[in-house]
Parts: C-alpha cells; sequence; structure tokens
C-alpha cells in the first residue's frame, strides 16, 4: 500500500482532477492507518464529484475508525441517497448505528443490506450482533446460521454463535461452535477462553485448563 500510496500521488500531480485517483489514494491510506489523510483524499474526490456515492461509503469507514461516528453516520447516508442499493453502506452504517447503541435501527439498515444482497453474510452476521446486544438470542442464532449457510468459515459468526448459545446455558451447543471457529482459526484466544469457560460451566476442570492455557 506504500507504493500504491506513491504512485498514485505521482498521478495525481500529473492529473490534479483525477477523482478514481483521490478516491483508491484514500483507500490505499487508510489500508495504511492514515485515517486523517484517507478523509482528505476522499473530500477532494467529493469535492470534484459531490454525487461520488463510493467516496461517501469509504469516508464513513475512515471516520468511524476516528471515532467521529456521526460525521460516519450522515457520510454512509449521504451515499446512500445518491446509490440507493448500496448494500455495504446499509451494513456499514448499521456497524455505527450498533456503536451508537440504537439498536433498532441498526436492525433496520442491515435488513436493508441483506434486501438487496440476500447473500451477504457480514450483514447476518452485524445482525446477530445487534440481536445478542438486544438479548434476542434465538433471532441472533438464526442471524449466525444464515451467516455460516452462506459462508461456512465464517469464524466470527461460528464465534459469536457460540457466546449466544452460552447465554441460553446451551453449554454443549455453545462448545461445538467454539470448536468450529478454533479449527478455522486455530490462535482465537478469545474462543479458547470461552470455550475453558463453558467447559468450567460443564464441570470438565481439567478440560477447562487445558483451554485457558
Amino acid at each position: 500500500f506504500t507504493k500504491a500510496v506513491e504512485f498514485l500521488t505521482k498521478a495525481l500531480q500529473i492529473k490534479p482532477d483525477f477523482i478514481e485517483a483521490y478516491s483508491n489514494l484514500g483507500i490505499a491510506l487508510q489500508e495504511l492507518q492514515r485515517f486523517e489523510e484517507a478523509l482528505i483524499s476522499y473530500n477532494e474526490a467529493i469535492r470534484i464529484n459531490p454525487n461520488y456515492a463510493e467516496a461517501y461509503s469509504n469516508r464513513g469507514i475512515a471516520l468511524k475508525e476516528l471515532g467521529r461516528f456521526e460525521e460516519a453516520l450522515a457520510s454512509y447516508d449521504q451515499g446512500i441517497a445518491i446509490k440507493t442499493d448500496n448494500a455495504d453502506a446499509y451494513s456499514n452504517r448499521g456497524v455505527i448505528l450498533q456503536t451508537l447503541q440504537r439498536f433498532d435501527e441498526a436492525l433496520a439498515s442491515y435488513d436493508q443490506a441483506i434486501c438487496i444482497n440476500s447473500h451477504y453474510a457480514d450483514a447476518y452476521s452485524n445482525r446477530g450482533n445487534t440481536l445478542k446486544e438486544l438479548q434476542r438470542f434465538d433471532e441472533a442464532l438464526a442471524s449466525y446460521d444464515q451467516a455460516i449457510h452462506i459462508n461456512p468459515n465464517y469464524v466470527g459468526a461460528y464465534y459469536n454463535r457460540g457466546v449466544a448459545l452460552q447465554e441460553l446455558k446451551r453449554f454443549e451447543e455453545a462448545l461445538a461452535s467454539y470448536d468450529q471457529a478454533i479449527t478455522i482459526k486455530p490462535d482465537f484466544a478469545e474462543a479458547h477462553s470461552n470455550h475453558g469457560i463453558v467447559l468450567k460451566e460443564l464441570k470438565r476442570f481439567e478440560d477447562a485448563l487445558t483451554s485457558f492455557d
């Protein structure tokens, strides 16, 4: 990404109104966690073309990373107003709303993303996370199951599914879900830890120690 920044910067020196270069430069800077600089690049793209929906959506990601959640929300809303079928923007908007604890609005945003793209595993998984926050664990499980059906290697969905099952005291199923997460990602420390907590609940103390270790 450092090389990409270098080449895109040179391209903009040659052609200062190269809108796609500003957008791609923002993405590269974002990958390097240079979020303030990424914002400047997205703002330039929007200045050249105020109807550039993708730049608004990417700008929302940078603002989220900077903890500027209300501004991120406004940026997603602007992008969606221009391009109403942007499933990514709706899903990312849902994450912001969830962070702001506006859970019903977050669910509506995820539902809209899924309506646009019924195979959107991230939207189902994020929707599950919001339902989990609302302690609607059975509904959360259904959402995680949908995410896993679409992407059988979705480690985060297996993990969060395990958390929901743990809350429902369905411990054997929770163990199986954590096992799936660990199989996919053997160094997933949180999954090993929760696996140990469930084993402790089942009074399998030696096994629990192994998980904690």
